[in-house]
């Protein structure tokens, strides 16, 4: 989207206004070390009596006596930091130094800002030691033999490009370490025995990659634990139990967490039975023994806790289901209930609740009828009146207009348009009548409406 170029003045206004008042307030704090910074790292050229003359104008008190030595110190700093980043992204994105094109860019004429060669080159070169750290840490993370290293300087030195090893080294330490833990967080997450780091030393050791022994082992052992929580939550509900699993471990050299599994198992086991004694109160009898005689072939277990837990959610669902505003709802809605899962002192309320529901849709459809009858009344009322009054108006002027000539013609019309405004007028005042009692027919299922929702209690 382009931006109106009537906008573009208020826009630079703005962003003038902007300033304008931040520097005021820089001056009000009066850390000129600050402002000198700020001019440096914005590509401005230090300027000290000028900031000092607009701080004199807007500050509420006068520099201090070494301001204009703070201020230089910190333009100084600042200059140096944006030349030092300049270099430092340069240096990150694997390029060769760019000063000669940042020195001669548009922003830096504009500005006047004074260069800086040594601050660049000393960002660039520590941005492309960050650069070689990243390759060698990507490079050792993906299982690569620290004798990669040679073929990056290869590749540095034709681009004539600056290879730090002693950053490619480091980095390539790193994701090594980090090449051994996610093998060891891997086989742990597939339940793979840490007998596994065998095979993978041997690899490794076959492809010149060294060898973290203790950064496998400590990701193996962090993630075992998991596996086992996992797998309890996972066979809760698909029919296995610990047993079963035990032996499989055992059979393969695993070793076994049985605590978090029995406590994943036995949380799942729970959380199975609240849900379904949930959905069985919402409507359904109490069917916990039912429900306990099918548990093999649904793929659950019965444990000490799944009485409490589907009792306790089946009366708090059973609680919410047999309300009187329930029930009423689901008769507006024709829906069904199934009263006679509910107490049998709360039923005849809740039968009448449930009538007093669909009665309420009956008159609630009355209610629409009237109320369009009303207005359809009210607006022909409002028509007739206007065709009345533009009549009678009619007849005044006729009266007034003192040029009118009085003959058979004139008695006439003038007896026509008396007939006619007395029929309108009776018209209207039938009308009036029905739109009256079309009114009270509204208040009346309104009413009966509002009493139908009262007495459900």
């Amino acid at each position: 989207m382009k931006t109106s170029l009537r906008l573009i003045p208020l826009i630079l206004l703005l962003a003038g206004c902007q300033s304008h008042m931040q520097r005021v307030a820089d001056c009000k704090v009066g850390d000129w070390n600050a402002i000198g910074h700020k001019d440096g790292l914005l590509g401005e050229p230090a300027n000290y009596a000028e900031r000092k003359d607009f701080c004199d104008d807007h500050a509420d008190k006068p520099a201090a006596n070494d301001a204009a030595t703070r201020y230089s110190a910190g333009w100084a700093q600042g200059n140096w930091d944006l030349w030092y980043t300049l270099g430092s992204k340069d240096g990150q994105q694997g390029s060769l130094a760019q000063y000669d094109r940042h020195a001669n860019s548009e922003d830096v004429r504009k500005h006047k800002t004074p260069l800086n060669p040594s601050a660049y080159n000393a960002g660039w070169t520590a941005g492309n030691s960050d650069y070689w750290t990243a390759a060698g840490q990507r490079e050792g993370a993906s299982g690569m033999p620290l004798t990669q290293k040679e073929a990056n300087r290869s590749k540095a030195a034709a681009a004539q490009l600056r290879f730090d090893e002693q950053a490619y080294t480091n980095g390539w330490r790193a994701g090594n370490r980090t090449f051994w833990s996610d093998a060891g967080y891997s086989d742990a997450r597939s339940g793979t025995p840490d007998s596994e780091f065998r095979n993978r030393a041997a690899a490794a050791r076959s492809a010149g990659v060294d060898i973290q022994e203790e950064s496998y082992r400590t990701a193996w052992n962090a993630e075992i634990v998991n596996y086992w929580r996992n797998l309890g939550t996972q066979d809760a509900t698909s029919g296995k139990e610990f047993g079963t699993r035990g032996r499989e471990a055992k059979a393969k050299g695993l070793k076994i967490h049985e605590r978090e599994y029995r406590e994943a198992w036995e949380a799942r086991l729970l959380t199975y039975w609240r849900d379904t004694g949930a959905a069985d109160g919402y409507g359904h009898p109490f069917m916990l023994d039912q429900r306990i005689a099918n548990a093999s072939r649904d793929g659950v277990f019965s444990i000490p806790g799944t009485k409490d837990a589907y009792t306790n959610a089946w009366r708090q669902e059973n609680a919410r289901y047999c309300t009187p505003e329930n029930a009423f709802e689901r008769g507006r809605g024709n829906a069904g209930m199934a009263i006679e899962v509910c107490a049998p002192a709360a039923q005849n309320q809740l039968k009448h609740a449930y009538v007093s529901g669909q009665d309420f849709e009956i008159a609630a459809a009355k209610h629409r009828q009237a109320v369009d009858d009303a207005n359809d009344l009210a607006n022909r009322v409002r028509d007739v009146r206007g065709r009345l009054v533009r009549l009678e108006r009619e007849i005044r002027a006729n009266q007034e207009a003192k040029d009118r000539p009085v003959n058979d013609e004139t008695v006439k019309q003038d007896r026509r348009r008396e007939q006619e405004r007395r029929e309108l007028s009776d018209y209207l005042q039938r009308l009036e009548r029905q739109l009256d009692d079309a009114r009270r027919w509204v208040d009346r299922h309104d009413q009966q409406m509002q009493r139908l929702r009262r007495e459900i209690y």
